[in-house]
């Protein structure tokens, strides 16, 4: 018996990073877990492994997200979680971006966001409590960088959209919470040569916290007392200072 056992939850982005991390945390602690990425690979191997649902889509495409959700919740018998992990960072000064990139982050990392949220809260009201947790970053708050500019706007558009749900879905009794970490050691760094993306990349090993201290932090704030609300959770390595 774990501190999330009977839990049914679903995690977006889940193929790698933050996002598979959560779902190794949550099913060591007895969950039962449903899976969310665009890579079909990864996702359906990291099932296998946990023994986990695996349902693969683009959380930029609302039907298909949609549709994956139906199929999370039917494989689960319902939902009472979603942890929106799923998230892209496209680093460069406003004067010279490619505009695409801007819109890239946006579909991900905001409209993704409510993709999946909207198709997981009636199973949650349905379930009669539920969580979401959105991960943000600590750049939604304060910026180290300039190039990073667009990038923390999307993230704090999920702060303020995470607050907007806290008080749109309180009366169902779903607790919404937004977490806020730094510098991570993460792949989503990985395939990029913006001189900003390689300084951050070099720099998260040796300052950054771990994958896996952000998903304990997720596990906390679902296994927390349903009567507790994890408004915000920020966090940051003392490394990065």
């Amino acid at each position: 018996m774990g501190r999330c056992s009977g839990r049914r939850l679903l995690v977006t982005g889940a193929s790698s990073g933050i996002g598979e991390a959560t779902a190794r945390a949550l099913v060591a602690e007895g969950a039962q877990v449903a899976l969310l990425a665009r890579r079909r690979d990864a996702l359906t191997a990291l099932a296998e492994e946990l023994d986990a649902v695996a349902v693969p889509a683009d959380v930029v495409a609302p039907e298909a997200t949609r549709a994956a959700v139906e199929t999370a919740a039917d494989r689960l018998g319902g939902l009472d979680g979603v942890v929106n992990a799923a998230g892209l960072v496209r680093p460069g000064p406003v004067a010279t971006t490619d505009p695409a990139e801007w819109r890239t982050m946006l579909e991900v990392n905001v409209l993704g966001l409510l993709h999946a949220t909207q198709a997981a809260i009636p199973y949650l009201r349905d379930a009669g409590r539920g969580d979401v947790v959105n991960v943000s970053s600590m750049s939604g708050r304060r910026l180290q960088t300039a190039e990073m500019g667009v990038y923390g706007a999307t993230k704090a558009a999920v702060h303020t959209l995470s607050e907007g749900l806290r008080r749109e879905l309180a009366e169902d009794r779903i607790r919404v919470t937004v977490l806020a970490p730094g510098l991570v050691d993460t792949p989503i760094f990985e395939g990029l040569d913006d001189p900003v993306a390689s300084r951050l990349r070099e720099a998260a090993p040796r300052a950054g916290l771990r994958v896996e201290e952000v998903a304990g932090a997720i596990v906390d704030v679902i296994a927390a007392p349903e009567h507790l609300v994890h408004v915000e959770v920020a966090m940051i390595s003392l490394d990065q200072g």
